[in-house]
């Protein structure tokens, strides 16, 4: 009898892991179904509420900062030159845009705006100035200015003697040399000290 007892006891000790077991499969089941359900929704509402209430909340535009470089860039028709001249941008120019940029210089073309650079460019109707002419004068170099019509304006006589100078550097100066800008001028001249 004993032994028919204890037969009975695992039997129902095995019908109750069955129930149990059948019993959580299904609570499992209908979480996994449920929770399944839940992220579709969010998804869904996520998808909607990107695609109705997309506001663009901070942008970028482009200023100038106290590092930028202005560089102006002048075209002299006449000669066909051009002077460009680069310097930091001055202090009440600082933190505007690329329209104010326009708007500030409304008689220059923008040809490049940065936060790094500024380049304008203005075409002026007339002679550039930076015409040199460079001869020999008492004995020494002199330099003088060529307008655009060639009139030949004395401006300084160097300290640079021309009698130290070989025969053809003497008599190249007696005929004069044409010369475009001061930086060309300035090396010239280092050239004959």
């Amino acid at each position: 009898m004993r032994k028919r007892a204890i037969f009975i006891f695992i039997i129902i000790l095995i019908i109750l892991f069955g129930v149990f077991f059948y019993i959580g499969l299904k609570v499992d089941k209908v979480d996994n179904q449920n929770l399944l359900g839940s992220i579709n929704n969010l998804q869904i509402k996520e998808e909607k509420v990107e695609s109705e209430n997309l506001i663009e909340t901070t942008t970028f535009e482009e200023k100038t900062t106290p590092n930028t470089i202005l560089t102006l860039q002048k075209y002299y028709i006449e000669c066909g030159h051009t002077i460009e001249t680069s310097n930091s941008l001055p202090e009440e120019e600082v933190n505007l845009t690329e329209d104010e940029i326009r708007e500030k210089y409304a008689d220059w073309n923008l040809e490049l705006f940065s936060m790094e650079e500024i380049i304008l460019l203005k075409e002026v109707d007339s002679f550039c100035g930076e015409h040199y002419l460079v001869t020999e004068k008492d004995g020494f170099i002199a330099i003088s200015t060529v307008d655009q019509d060639g009139t030949v304006t004395f401006k300084e006589k160097t300290n640079i003697p021309v009698e130290y100078l070989p025969e053809t550097d003497r008599i190249t100066l007696k005929n004069g040399i044409m010369v475009y800008g001061t930086e060309e001028l300035n090396k010239l001249l280092e050239d004959y000290e």
